[in-house]
This record gives C-alpha cells, structure tokens and sequence, in this order.
C-alpha cells in the first residue's frame, strides 16, 4: 500500500492476519514472473501529516521491450519528485494519474513518460469533470493515444513482451430490461 493507510485498514487486515507492507522508492526493482516492477512512490520517509493523493504508491513495469507506468492519484508536487529524481520515467503506457485531474500529468512529467498510451480510468459523467480538457489536451499535443474507461469501458492491456495489445469492453445495454434489476435479484418473483 501507499504512505498513508487509515488506522480502520491497518486494523481489519490485522484481524484478517493479512500482512501489510509499505514499500517506497528505496526498494531495488525485482523480478516477478518475467516482469521487472520497480517503486517510484512513495519516496523514502514520505509521511504526511494527513492522507491524501499523493500517497499513492506508483510502479514503473517492465516486461520485456515494454514498459508501463501506473500512478495512482499522485498529482503535480510528486511527479515534479519523480523527475527530479533522475530515475527512467519513460513509458510505453501511463496509467494517467488521479483520474485525467488537472492537478496531475504535469508537462515535466508528461514530457519525461513520453507515452505511446495512455490509459484514463473515470467514471461516466463524473462530478469532478475528470479527465480535464487540460490534460486531454496535453496528451493530444504528445500524440498520445488515449483510452478512458468513461468511454471505452473496461480497458485491457496485455503484453507478451513483444507486442502490446488493447481491449475494451463498453456495456450498452439495448433496454430497460437489459439493466440487472437488484430489488428483482433480491427478492424474487415466485
């Protein structure tokens, strides 16, 4: 998990005896299962006073020639961290961080990722007004192609090393009948 887990999370996975661990950007980047994932975020000692976006924990993926960048919710203040960092942040596909928000996908860090993708995970007509023509705009500008899960629906990435491939999966359902009834699910017409 990120820098800042709530005391309820830490609790219950304590009860469910599930092990907690909080890496960060110290750790050395690993081996699993033919990928190589390495911790961008949290930095080392990162704790702030109060939780927020910026906790999030962030991973730079390498699978063979391809590489992905997911960032959670970290927004401006951390991915200027990150480039200053020195670390490789280029990335064939970004998980856009902090839902497309103008608050993040800052130029700097846009200009460091340079990615082919990028992937913005939203929900449909949203109140926040995410992703932020800003950002989209941005990423236009970089001829990224962008998949949003607001309009493409569930988005799929594979990769076998060598090539990357993209799937989405938009539900349309063609009446109300084709809309799952949970009060039916319920309680049952006998």
């Amino acid at each position: 998990m990120g820098a800042n887990p709530s005391a309820e999370l830490l609790r219950r996975a304590g009860e469910l005896r599930i092990p907690v661990r909080r890496p960060n950007a110290s750790a050395a980047a690993y081996d699993y299962g033919g990928a190589r994932p390495e911790i961008l975020s949290p930095p080392l000692g990162f704790s702030p006073a109060k939780a927020g976006n910026n906790d999030s924990l962030a991973l730079r993926i390498t699978y063979g020639v391809h590489t992905f960048l997911l960032t959670g919710d970290l927004e401006s203040p951390m991915e200027q961290l990150l480039v200053a960092d020195g670390r490789p942040l280029h990335a064939d596909v970004l998980k856009v961080g902090h839902h497309g928000s103008k608050t993040s996908t800052s130029p700097e860090f846009l200009a460091a990722v340079a990615p082919a993708v990028a992937i913005i995970s939203d929900g449909f007509e949203n109140s926040f007004g995410h992703p932020h023509p800003t950002v989209l705009g941005r990423l236009g500008e970089r001829h990224s192609a962008i998949l949003r899960t607001d309009q493409d629906g569930l988005v799929t990435v594979r990769s076998d090393g060598r090539k990357l491939s993209f799937d989405s999966m938009l539900w349309h359902p063609q009446s109300a009948a084709d809309v799952f009834n949970w009060a039916l699910a319920v309680n049952p017409v006998p």
